[in-house]
């Protein structure tokens, strides 16, 4: 099925509406037939024989139809602005709750603006190509169905001539399409590139001004700004030129049957007010065939959207279900990394034939430098990622043989980076758990050393955070990030790099407040401070993927190896600034 056509099944829940505006449609298209024959009447009845009271008749019959057509015209563009409003919100509701289903790898290919341009402007495009060139095209379908044995009616003769130029216009039609096509599908590209562009330099702000990039971004912009343009430009003369031949064809047309009307009109054939009405009914027959050039406009623009959409709708998400997969109840919190291989590109591992048995409660701690592993690991046991080869057990259960959701609802996740939504202190600590009570709540931030913060702002729980409420610290977002990962009282709790961004002092009401969250759970600590792991269960090892080493800090800290040469570094370096601080 052709992408037109999968866009009109979203049409299909509302067919009575969709009849309804055919019906209006043609009440529309009826409604302007009776116009050339009054013009008719006018010029060869009523002032040859100057029938002064039937100016009155026509005066009506002009204001009725008139105002009828109004009316007709305002109930359908009503209800056609109410149908593609309708199927905007199906492909937006539909757009974004795919992508909520999408996994990491598809966000990790991809920039942030690209995706909301997607769901955002070419959603956009495609509702004003149903809000007005679909209607259009109807409309214009309609009256020619009506018009051409109408004016076969009228004049057999003139109406070949009229319709001997049609075919013209297809063949034209036919040789600029696909040249329309291209351009506009990579035209909406670079909007995309654009888009995506301008989200990532602006979330970067701060990284633009520290190295005094303003000049060099806005040039940068400005030359993606002049792409789009250019090409613009070359879709426009496209389109005119198109425009420019079907003018040329209309006016070849309308004045061979001047021409041959003239003749006839002459020769006692065809009464003056009768050609008056059959170059009316032209009209009609000619005005569909030059829009066909703006719906042509509006139907490449929104092609190229909806191919990008559909793109979407159509990526499988790599993580789902099993057909067999089961729920289960509360865990227990074992977690055992058996013969596990993983790469974000098959080809390429980035973890090597891991080995690793965590007992339910145990504190582990993974340690290494940049790119050993750590994060890909505790990200392969709430199952973000599935593995290239080997197996992930919790409870001795296969997480691939577990439904998603009720294993990531038994694990709390806090990041180095914690985001945090524009909406009220309370709803961000309940996002993972709305039913939780106020006084779950509060004893979460209690928990967390947030409590008291609370307390000091204008609404306590109520207080709105983000853009247009109140600032937090960074020591107060890991914080608010804490009781957010523990209301949901998770048997696991994984901990990716938590206070290697805060300062000491910071660090140390978040560390105070770690170690009360996490009595009774497993717990992955990933840390950079070595300080802060040191009392951990087991430290993990990782280097270049693979474990190197496990053990208590007490043993790892006396036995040479990455672990060792990673404290002397830290413990050597702190040192040598105390003692400058002391001596300075």
């Amino acid at each position: 099925m052709s992408n037109f056509g999968r866009l009109l099944g979203y049409l299909k829940p509302y067919r009575y509406r969709v009849l309804l505006a055919v019906f209006l449609m043609m009440l529309v298209t009826l409604s302007a037939l009776p116009m050339p024959r009054v013009t008719q009447f006018m010029i060869d009845t009523v002032l040859p024989q100057k029938r002064y009271g039937s100016l009155w008749t026509v005066l009506w019959i002009i204001l009725g139809l008139y105002a009828f057509r109004g009316i007709v015209s305002f109930a359908l563009n009503y209800l056609i602005g109410w149908l593609g409003q309708r199927v905007v919100f199906d492909l937006r509701y539909q757009s974004y709750r795919h992508l909520n289903r999408l996994s990491l790898s598809y966000y990790d290919k991809r920039q942030t603006g690209k995706i909301m341009a997607r769901v955002i402007d070419d959603i956009n495009v495609i509702q004003y190509m149903i809000t007005g060139g679909i209607v259009t095209l109807i409309t214009d379908i309609l009256t020619l169905l009506v018009v051409i044995p109408v004016i076969f009616t009228m004049s057999w003769q003139l109406g070949c001539i009229a319709i001997a130029v049609v075919p013209i216009y297809v063949v034209s039609y036919k040789l600029f399409l696909k040249r329309i096509r291209a351009i506009s599908v990579e035209l909406r590209e670079k909007w995309d590139a654009l888009i995506g562009g301008l989200q990532e330099k602006l979330a970067g702000i701060t990284v633009v001004k520290a190295f005094v990039r303003e000049e060099f971004e806005t040039q940068h912009f400005m030359q993606t700004v002049q792409d789009n343009f250019t090409l613009g430009m070359v879709q426009a003369k496209l389109n005119r030129s198109l425009g420019l031949v079907a003018t040329v064809i209309r006016a070849v047309g309308t004045g061979f049957i001047y021409w041959m009307g003239a003749k006839m009109v002459l020769g006692r054939a065809m009464q003056p007010g009768e050609l008056l009405a059959f170059t009316g009914y032209i009209g009609y027959l000619y005005d569909p065939s030059v829009r066909l050039v703006d719906f042509n406009i509006q139907a490449q623009w929104a092609g190229a959207a909806m191919d990008r959409v559909f793109e979407t709708l159509d990526t499988r998400p790599e993580i789902v279900d099993a057909p067999d997969a089961v729920s289960i109840g509360s865990i227990k919190g074992s977690v055992e990394f058996r013969n596990v291989t993983f790469g974000y590109d098959p080809e390429n591992p980035v973890v090597h034939d891991l080995n690793l048995s965590v007992e339910p409660g145990e504190v582990i701690a993974i340690v290494g430098p940049s790119g050993a592993g750590k994060t890909t690991l505790v990200n392969l046991v709430a199952r973000f990622y599935d593995v290239t080869s080997g197996s992930v057990l919790i409870d001795g259960h296969d997480v691939r043989q577990i439904r998603l959701e009720t294993v990531r609802r038994q694990i709390g996740y806090v990041s180095q980076e914690s985001l945090l939504f524009s909406v009220t202190l309370r709803e961000n600590i309940a996002y993972g758990n709305h039913d939780a009570t106020p006084d779950q709540i509060e004893q979460a931030s209690r928990n967390a050393d947030l409590h008291d913060v609370v307390k000091e702002l204008p609404d306590g729980y109520d207080t709105k955070i983000g853009e247009d409420g109140v600032k937090l610290s960074v020591g107060q977002k890991q914080r608010l990030a804490i009781a957010r990962a523990t209301l949901t009282d998770p048997r696991i709790l994984i901990l990716d790099d938590a206070t290697s961004a805060l300062d000491s002092k910071t660090e140390a009401n978040v560390q105070d407040a770690l170690e009360r969250v996490m009595k009774g759970r497993t717990n992955f600590v990933i840390a950079h401070r070595l300080s802060t792991i040191m009392g951990a269960d087991r430290i993990v090892v990782m280097d270049g993927g693979r474990i190197v080493d496990v053990g208590p800090h007490s043993e790892l800290v006396h036995r040479p190896g990455v672990y060792k040469n990673l404290y002397d570094e830290q413990f050597k370096s702190a040192q040598e600034e105390a003692l400058a601080a002391y001596l300075g």
